[in-house]
């Protein structure tokens, strides 16, 4: 049987030889529902990167042990972060499902003046992503983060990531690979509701250095715009990486 990933908490220790513990929900999904069993292998990650491969040793009422029997670099992670800023909007759950899979490691939710989905319910969101993570393999669930005020947001952006860029609706002239610097390490993109940016909030945020970008004629929904945007960065990156750079 392939092994399954499960994740356990940023400040377990995972490193070859150890027994580590495994409680809470993905207990219940290990043992409970894919009725895992000792000796049974499994892929355990706690977002540093690794995964590490197990095997049960032991299982109690409601944790489980294993031990770390190898470790090895994640293939699936990005070498560089992005970071999703999302204007909040009815179908968020797809949204960070789809920037999961395509390798965002933080997801900010903010409200602009034009959103309408101004209360989400980011529990649900966060365990949206974890299965997004085990299903496409990562070894970093992303973080995400409650709604925030628009400015404050991008006041964040611009602290948090070499780069911002700003996908407007409106915008007609630079694409994604026109503007981007793939030597940064961090790179925020900013998608907004289904109410889009006021033009007060597009200056707003190039007067903090975004790059205003198109993603095409067409106008897109928010949660496609998400996946367009990460994609369309993650592949200039990856190209220059590959070109020897």
């Amino acid at each position: 049987m392939e092994p399954k990933r499960f994740f356990v908490s940023k400040e377990t220790t995972l490193a070859v030889g150890i027994l580590a513990l495994v409680t809470g929900d993905e207990f219940t999904h290990a043992v409970k529902v894919s009725r895992y069993k000792v000796g049974y292998k499994l892929i355990l990650s706690n977002g540093d990167g690794m995964d590490y491969f197990c095997t049960v040793t032991s299982i109690d009422k409601d944790s489980f042990t294993c031990r770390v029997d190898e470790a090895k670099k994640n293939e699936n992670e990005l070498s560089k972060k992005m970071i999703l800023y999302l204007c909040g909007i009815e179908r968020s759950d797809l949204a960070v499902q789809k920037a999961t899979e395509v390798g965002a490691s933080e997801i900010r939710l903010m409200i602009s003046r034009f959103t309408n989905a101004k209360n989400q319910n980011v529990d649900r969101l966060r365990k949206v992503a974890l299965e997004a993570a085990k299903q496409c393999g990562r070894a970093v669930v992303p973080e995400i983060y409650a709604p925030i005020p628009y400015e404050e947001a991008m006041r964040d952006a611009a602290s948090r990531a070499d780069q911002t860029i700003f996908c407007y609706e409106c915008a007609t002239g630079d694409h994604v690979k026109d503007v981007i610097n793939a030597e940064a390490n961090a790179y925020a993109l900013v998608i907004g509701s289904e109410g889009g940016f006021s033009p007060e909030e597009v200056a707003f945020a190039e007067s903090l250095g975004a790059k205003v970008v198109t993603l095409g004629r067409r106008i897109l929904r928010a949660e496609t715009a998400c996946i367009a945007g990460l994609v369309l960065i993650a592949d200039e990156v990856e190209r220059y990486e590959n070109s020897g750079h």
